[in-house]
């Protein structure tokens, strides 16, 4: 009873579903192994990105569902790592498009970026509750529907919470910093 009292609360941000997850016998090392070649990653470029996957693992738990995006344990969120020497986070196989482009989120998200100009790791929120979320981000886009807005809560007594403007809306600087959670809603 109380999972299912769990499940109710965990709504999605849209109507849109979430984002499809590779299961099955093609998740594999050999198959993450492949998407590298096939982007063209040196052996040392393999083992950098696949270093920053795991350092994301151990942060999130989840599963590995590309070369370079996890799923977070709760299937709510997905990170994605820009593959070695690239600014920008991208699925593998997607052009790098222009430098620093909002439009990377996909519509019904709220998406936080590791750095400045939409760059670095993405995260992207699909569903509306209270993440913990203790690392820095440099930009975000609210790229959620019905005017949402996302909650940002500061780690530190009587701070936060900093509310975005209501979706669209696309910060290209911003300071995400000392804060324990985001309710992307």
């Amino acid at each position: 009873m109380a999972t299912a009292a769990a499940l109710v609360a965990v709504l999605p941000l849209t109507a849109q579903a979430l984002p499809t997850v590779a299961v099955g016998p093609n998740v594999t090392p050999a198959r993450f192994a492949a998407e590298v070649r096939t982007a063209g990653l040196s052996a040392d470029e393999q083992k950098e990105l696949q270093r920053a996957v795991n350092a994301e693992l151990a942060k999130r738990g989840g599963h590995q569902i590309a070369a370079n995006k996890i799923l977070w344990a709760d299937g709510g969120a997905a990170t994605t790592i820009p593959y070695p020497n690239e600014r920008k986070a991208r699925a593998l196989g997607a052009s790098m498009g222009i430098q620093g482009d909002p439009a990377t989120c996909s519509y019904g998200n709220f998406c936080v970026y590791a750095n400045v100009g939409y760059n670095g790791a993405r995260t992207d929120f699909y569903n509306c509750r209270v993440y913990s979320y203790y690392d820095d981000f440099w930009s975000y886009v609210n790229n959620q529907s019905d005017r949402a807005a996302a909650l940002m809560y500061w780690d530190q007594p009587g701070g936060g919470p900093d509310v975005t403007p209501q979706a669209w809306h696309a910060q290209y600087t911003w300071q995400g910093l000392n804060y324990s959670g985001i309710k992307p809603c």
